[in-house]
């Protein structure tokens, strides 16, 4: 248990010590990088506050409408039919709010608003990098005379007014290609345009200096009214326990979106009116029809009486008659009353089998007789009738017919019309039947007046005559001075509770979020790019690199050099590299501390990973030591050493190898230093691999043991040839080379192969060309190595470090 535990402990402190160096990384590369990150990041934000400074600020606006919910106002604790269905599992209607909350988004009413506000004449100033819109700042205004009817505005033109100075103008249309002259004019001057005749007149708005130009847009009203409807305008309810109505509409001036907001408001409440004055309209023009022609009547009789009295030279006949009248005065008061109910039914009938009434309102003006109370089943037909041609007018204001809504109250409005037909049938068949009582009784009385002169009987029917229109008149006057009074106490079911205002600043765009994004966006796109780049980079370019591909060991990293110089360690040389060089010569005092180890191979994955410059380098530091070093050249298919050096290459280890030289031959000075000696590799063989395998390589190498303190041997790329395999076994330790920015990956993965199956002695890496502004790990890992040469390649008494920042603002 405790040794698991202590496993668990060490592969969490190793997940731990992974994060914490792959942290530092991900640091060190955003510090070194801090330029890119800065230029970006200010590009961004410049970027943004251009996009601030140019794009249009959108206004929100607000008002709230409190609207009657019949549902929700309703006394009592009876269930209506939409709660009834609902409680059954089926989907009742929507409430009275959620029909005005369509109504509120019904193109209709949005028509109106643009309409009123002539909101699809949009008129802009020009300006250096986009034109300013303007409303009621514009310094004229277009008035069509007389205003053209919708279709007129099927199609969109734009309009340049070019002001030439305080009186004048000239009128361009805007086209695809060009312009198109109009015409020239002054204020208030009318403009014959596509879709009318238009007077161009002067507002209180100072105008601008004389190059001033503005444009008009003049567009489709459908067009416009389904853009605010849809894109602009936010209608919805505040939660359904109140019947309160949020309404918000978004617009670049605030002037402009209050406006169309409270006329929306005023168009809505005013169709509300207009919705319920139907009924009283239809009322007061049904009486009317009646009223000229019971008036006809009357007056008819009227004359009739006149020339009766002329033609029998009568004075005062209802002195006469008076008796006679008071015995049937109460017959003709009921009779007259029943032929008027009757001659109402009559009517209504007829207005009802008018196909052309199908969709109006039934006028309510029955008499109590004829059950046209309240209480009585015709009246509460008619009533309910009425309400249903109500919400289907309201309905239709944002539906259509074919809604499955409309399609109920349609059939529900076709039962009550044949029920009220049957009804008013009914009603004037108990009518008749009094009537005609009423007509056996008077026969009655007739017969009794027989005995009364002719005059005054022939007197007597007329009279009774205008007895009945008479009454049927003032009736008539009566309900329609009734229905007026009704109609004038007609109010809007909603009212305004907040009027539309404006929120003091825009909005759209949020400057902070933009700055925020702009912000983000400018340290996460360098980031990004560095990523990317780092994944799709395929060649070693730091530590981590190496760690993850290969358990091999660093003896230590050779820094870049921007000096051409092949020999970078000197006596007195103090630079990074020659100190870098140093502490390498002291690590392998580490590795080969058997007393007979003195020789050292180097190779590598390919050729140019600085092979020959890291030996003649690493050959020097050893001599400066006081020890005796010789170099071999084994690269025996492309020597550079000799070449570098300035050494002649004649004679060699080929030679020796085939037994054409001698070992005192083939050991050259190198000129650098005293006791550094170089074996040039020779001609080149066509056999290098066999060449190493020959007996006096062997023995070379035994009598370079005994007479030299360190050998140094530079051979072929192992990654390539077999050369450096074979040579391994004179070895005694293997420095493996790795160029930053230069060896691939992947070649790391063959070098950790040969380490694990232990082909090549001692194997160690040798990182070279590190570049400290790549973000290699943590720089030449010395800490002390830029104190030594901080001057040293300063110019002009310019420190060095200041040239390395130069150099790397120029990179970036």
């Amino acid at each position: 248990m405790t040794q698991e535990n202590n496993q668990n402990f060490d592969a969490g402190g190793q997940h731990s010590e992974e994060a914490k160096v792959t942290f530092q990384r991900i640091i060190g590369k955003a510090i070194i990088n801090w330029p890119l990150f800065a230029i970006c990041t200010i590009v961004a934000l410049t970027l943004a506050f251009l996009y601030l400074r140019y794009s249009t600020s959108q206004y929100k606006i607000e008002a709230k409408v409190l609207v009657k919910d019949d549902k929700k106002d309703a006394a009592g604790g009876m269930l209506d039919e939409d709660q009834l269905l609902q409680d059954i599992g089926l989907q009742g209607s929507k409430n009275n709010v959620d029909n005005e909350v369509e109504i509120f988004k019904s193109r209709t009413l949005m028509e109106d608003v643009v309409r009123n506000l002539q909101l699809n004449i949009r008129y802009s100033s020009s300006g250096r990098i986009k034109n300013m819109e303007l409303y009621h700042a514009a310094p004229f205004r277009f008035v069509f005379t007389p205003w053209p009817s919708d279709s007129a505005f099927d199609k969109s033109h734009t309009y340049r007014i070019k002001i030439l100075d305080k009186n004048n103008f000239t009128i361009d249309e805007i086209l695809k290609k060009g312009h198109k002259k109009i015409a020239d004019g002054k204020w208030g001057d009318t403009i014959k345009l596509a879709m009318g005749d238009v007077v161009v007149e002067r507002t209180n708005t100072s105008l601008g200096g004389d190059d001033n130009q503005y444009y008009v847009s003049i567009s489709s009203i459908y067009q416009m009214a389904i853009q605010l409807s849809t894109k602009n305008l936010d209608v919805e309810t505040i939660n359904s326990k109140v019947s309160l109505i949020d309404l918000s509409i978004t617009d670049a001036i605030p002037k402009r979106g209050e406006d169309i907001l409270n006329e929306l408001v005023a168009v809505y409440l005013q169709a509300n009116i207009d919705d319920k004055n139907r009924n009283a309209n239809n009322t007061i023009s049904f009486i009317d029809d009646r009223l000229v022609g019971v008036g006809e009547e009357l007056g008819k009789i009227e004359k009739q009486i006149q020339n009766f009295k002329e033609e029998n030279n009568i004075a005062d006949i209802d002195e006469q008659a008076k008796l006679l009248l008071e015995n049937t005065s109460d017959y003709s008061k009921r009779e007259a009353d029943q032929e008027v109910e009757y001659s109402v039914i009559e009517s209504l009938e007829k207005y009802l089998k008018d196909n052309k009434n199908n969709t109006h309102v039934v006028p309510t003006i029955l008499s109590d007789n004829s059950g046209g109370d309240n209480s009585s089943p015709l009246s509460r037909i008619m009533e309910r009738y009425n309400d249903l041609e109500g919400q289907r007018a309201r309905l239709m204001m944002s539906s259509t017919e074919n809604n499955p809504s409309i399609v109920n109250i349609d059939e529900q409005l076709s039962g009550l019309r044949i029920d009220m037909l049957a009804s008013l049938a009914s009603a004037k068949t108990s009518l008749q039947v009094s009537i005609d009582e009423f007509k056996r009784r008077f026969g009655t009385l007739n017969s009794k007046i027989k005995e009364v002169p002719t005059t005054e009987r022939v007197y007597l029917d007329y009279s009774r005559q205008q007895n009945i229109k008479q009454e049927l008149y003032l009736f008539l006057l009566k309900k329609r001075e009734e229905t007026a009074i009704s109609k004038s106490a007609n109010v809007a079911n909603a009212r305004v509770i907040d009027a539309a205002k404006s929120d003091f600043a825009p909005f759209a765009p949020n400057r902070s979020k933009v700055f925020l994004t702009a912000f983000v966006f400018g340290l996460f796109l360098p980031a990004f790019g560095l990523a990317i780049k780092d994944i799709l980079n395929v060649r070693v370019m730091s530590k981590d690199d190496i760690s993850r591909n290969t358990k091999l060991p660093i003896i230590g990293e050779v820094g870049h050099s921007d000096d051409n110089a092949i020999i970078a360690v000197q006596k007195d040389s103090r630079s990074a590299i020659s100190e870098q060089f140093r502490t390498l010569r002291t690590n392998l005092q580490f590795t080969l501390a058997g007393r007979n180890e003195k020789i050292i191979m180097l190779t590598s994955s390919m050729s140019g990973e600085g092979k020959s410059f890291v030996a003649i380098n690493l050959a020097s530091t050893l001599a400066l030591s006081g020890k005796k070093v010789v170099l071999m050249e084994l690269d025996l298919r492309k020597p550079k050493i000799s070449k570098n050096l300035g050494i002649d290459n004649g004679v060699g280890f080929s030679n020796y190898a085939i037994n054409k030289a001698e070992y005192g031959q083939i050991i050259t000075p190198s000129g650098v230093l005293d006791s550094f000696y170089v074996i040039p590799s020779g001609p080149v063989p066509p056999n290098p691999a066999e060449l190493i395998m020959l007996p006096r390589v062997a023995e070379l190498f035994g009598k370079l043991r005994e007479d030299f303190d360190y050998v140094v041997i530079d051979t072929a790329p192992i990654g390539l040839v077999t050369d450096a395999q074979l040579l391994s076994d004179f070895a005694d330790c293997t420095l493996y080379l790795v160029r930053q920015g230069y060896t691939y990956k992947q070649q790391l993965q063959n070098a950790d192969e040969l380490f694990r199956n232990k082909k090549l002695p001692k194997l160690n890496l040798i990182v070279n060309d590190v570049k400290a502004s790549r973000g290699y790990g943590y720089g030449y890992g010395y800490g002390y190595g830029y104190g030594y040469g901080y001057y040293e390649n300063s110019k002009n008494g310019k420190p060095a470090l200041i040239k390395k920042i130069t150099k790397r603002f120029k990179k970036v």
